[in-house]
């Protein structure tokens, strides 16, 4: 009897851990949408020649790779 009751206890104990993992993954901004925030908090236009990346980490006062480096960083938080 208590064996099932452990057993049982341990099924739903997944299925809470696998609910709050959706539910963290859904609250996450995506990639692109952080890009596109940080753009409009830092109204930073490209210069002649600069994509829009390399425009926003000279805004922020970063390498291009630093910026990957942290919407990479991002992405991994926030999951599949």
């Amino acid at each position: 009897m208590k064996q099932n009751i452990y057993k049982r206890l341990e099924e739903l104990e997944r299925i809470h851990a696998a609910l709050q993992a959706s539910a963290a993954r859904a609250a996450a901004q995506s990639g692109v949408e952080e890009f596109l925030e940080m753009m409009r908090k830092y109204s930073s236009e490209p210069l002649p020649g600069e994509s829009r990346g390399n425009a926003l980490a000279r805004a922020l006062g970063i390498s291009s790779q630093e910026l990957i480096d942290l919407l990479r960083k991002r992405s991994y938080e926030a999951g599949p």
